[in-house]
């Protein structure tokens, strides 16, 4: 910044000083100045001779002001500082449990998730969610609707879990009991749909399973059951080569 073209009024430098001296003190109009001045280029000399300021004084000030800024301004000897930097943390984000393309998601504030499981993993999202919750990250009211349990019996899982570890909240049914919503029939239904939402709709999601065959066959059925017996019957893994293995038999088709 050139100041040489600028025009200095005296009479208005002494009254906009007063005022400054009078509601910031003079050692910080000095150190203002001080400071406007060694901005503007002038030689450390010439301020000492200006301001009446040591240049010792004025080495130390320019480079605590570089070092911990307005501080700088501020008389050591005193307590408190108006400019001293708030360095309160802020407070942590709350974390948050949601839904997304079939998988559970942990968030804490912003960003990617913390934490991303298969909603199929039935027995994986189970021990997370309780987890989480004998933590004290969630409470049941916030857990128990992923659990599809009530309360009370989300509260009992957790305390379990905590005392006897995982194999005691797990499903100990055996054989045919697992499967008894699930029967042949039912399997088929899934299966022939599964493979028409793949080719007409191009992704398979619990959800749009569940809708689907609840409009098309009347089968009321959890998208997180059909995605664990997607799994089971290793529907899951044709998901990307069944519509390739298709489009290059049409090809074969039409080029014979």
């Amino acid at each position: 910044m050139d100041c040489r073209p600028l025009s200095f009024s005296p009479k208005l430098s002494e009254s906009r000083l007063a005022q400054a001296r009078s509601l910031l003190g003079w050692k910080i109009v000095q150190k203002l100045l001080c400071y406007a001045l060694y901005l503007l280029g002038v030689d450390r000399s010439t301020i000492s001779s200006q301001l009446e300021m040591p240049a010792g004084s004025i080495r130390t000030f320019i480079r605590s002001m570089h070092d911990r800024g307005l501080i700088s301004l501020h008389d050591r000897r005193c307590k408190n500082s108006p400019f001293e930097r708030d360095v309160s943390p802020s407070p942590p984000s709350s974390p948050t449990i949601s839904t997304e393309d079939d998988r559970l998601l942990v968030r804490v504030g912003e960003g990617p998730p913390l934490l991303s499981v298969s909603l199929a993993n039935t027995a994986q999202v189970r021990v997370l969610l309780l987890t989480l919750l004998h933590s004290g990250s969630f409470s049941a009211g916030q857990l128990a609707p992923f659990l599809t349990l009530s309360l009370d019996r989300t509260r009992r899982l957790a305390r379990k879990l905590n005392t006897e570890d995982v194999p005691a909240i797990l499903d100990q049914r055996k054989g045919q009991q697992q499967d008894f919503r699930f029967p042949i029939e039912v399997k088929a239904d899934l299966a022939q749909q599964f493979v028409f939402d793949l080719l007409t709709e191009g992704e398979v999601t619990g959800h749009n399973l569940a809708v689907h065959l609840q409009q098309r066959c009347g089968l009321t059925l959890s998208p997180r059951s059909i995605l664990h017996h997607l799994n089971k019957m290793g529907l899951n893994r044709i998901k990307k080569s069944l519509p390739k293995l298709l489009d290059e038999t049409k090809k074969n088709f039409s080029n014979s």
